[in-house]
């Protein structure tokens, strides 16, 4: 038994010393060496070479050219391979189903579009990875799933816009590729992706994304806040609007924060209507548009005035399609939390989303590269 237990514990050090080497090596951008891998960990070579040679022969890691010399013998540097591994990153919307194959720098390699034959369809989703590994020649390192719903594990407990209820999604899609799968609730991805570009607004956040729906995730030091149900975040279907009047929501409520806020709502569009088929900033220019805009915005900032005040978290992210309804929606919210002031909380600063329309696969993969490798990217 105690020498099952210090293997063990050997094979728990070496696969920490594993992570901490390729991260490393992610971070240095093409500039590490073995040597500095050496000095950043206090590891001996002859440790930091072994590692390196495994990193190296399961295809994650390769020589680069050889450092500026220092004196003695010049080093060889190392980098992440992105010839021999890629991510997967999936998109799956009630109308539309998007997929991109990235590099393990997160550059994006191939990309496809999919228009499911049913809302909730695990069979199209299962053919879009299909088809995503079958145009690289590349091995699938692993694979991220991007969902509305609330994500456990392997596990949907709920997406309403899908209408998947304690579905095993990630055993519904096993074994079409050989990679581990890994799902992630749409706005934890889009927050992910947002922070790997941070420009300095802040660990502590909370990102807010607006599409056919509404989610919201909580940043606490640049960490994603799960709850105690996985369920952060889930404040699309809180009621904001009350009576018989309120509009009707998805499921089953009236006048909820989705039904008031949503894009689709906001430019008038029936529920889960297809975003990247209409030109968001010319619907939003019209008066109805305009109107529904400025109300909604006030809604909006008058619910994360009471969010941002009982976290003690000041700064929100918007992201999905809101960014392409321009400043006019962003002044809205700032106004309104500004002529409500909250007092002993901070002021609210807002901004929009840098990477969700410009990269928007980037989140799932980071998810997915994270949860299985256990390093991440950094700009």
């Amino acid at each position: 038994m105690a020498d099952d237990h210090g293997k063990a514990t050997q094979a728990a050090v070496r696969e920490k010393n594993l992570t901490t080497a390729l991260q490393l090596v992610l971070s240095g951008g093409g500039t590490a060496t073995r040597a500095s891998i050496a000095r950043r960990t206090g590891l001996t070579s002859a440790t930091v070479s072994s590692l390196l040679a495994g990193l190296i022969a399961d295809g994650l890691v390769s020589e680069g050219q050889l450092a500026e010399s220092t004196g003695g013998k010049r080093a060889t540097t190392l980098r992440v391979d992105t010839e021999r591994q890629v991510l997967l990153s999936v998109l799956v919307q009630p109308g539309l189903i998007r997929g991109a194959v990235l590099s393990m720098l997160g550059d994006e390699l191939h990309r496809l579009s999919h228009r499911p034959s049913a809302t909730g369809s695990v069979d199209d989703v299962r053919s879009v990875i299909r088809r995503l590994a079958a145009s690289t020649d590349a091995r699938v390192a692993a694979i991220g799933v991007q969902v509305p719903g609330i994500t456990d594990g392997p596990l949907i407990r709920e997406s309403v816009q899908l209408g998947w209820s304690d579905l095993d999604l990630a055993g519904a899609l096993a074994g079409v590729v050989d990679a581990p799968i890994h799902l992630v609730n749409d706005a934890d991805a889009e927050a992910i992706a947002d922070t790997s570009a941070d420009d300095g607004f802040g660990a502590n956040r909370l990102f807010v994304s607006l599409s056919t729906g509404v989610g919201a995730a909580v940043m606490v030091d640049g960490v994603v806040v799960a709850g105690a149900a996985h369920r952060a975040g889930e404040i699309g279907h809180v009621p904001v609007l009350f009576g018989d009047d309120a509009p009707l929501c998805a499921c089953g409520n009236r006048g909820c924060l989705e039904e008031v806020v949503s894009v689709t709502s906001l430019l008038g569009l029936p529920h889960g209507a297809d975003l990247e088929a209409v030109d968001i900033a010319v619907l939003a220019s019209t008066p109805e548009a305009r109107a529904r805009i400025a109300s909604g915005a006030r809604i909006l900032a008058r619910a994360l005035l009471l969010v941002s005040a009982a976290l003690d978290v000041p700064n929100i992210v918007l992201g999905g399609a809101s960014a392409e309804l321009g400043p006019e929606f962003i002044g809205h919210l700032r106004a309104e939390a500004a002529r409500h002031p909250v007092r002993a909380a901070m002021p609210l600063s807002f901004r929009y989303a840098r990477s969700a329309l410009d990269e928007p696969f980037r989140g799932a993969a980071q998810h997915a590269l994270q949860s299985t490798l256990g390093v991440s990217w950094a700009r």
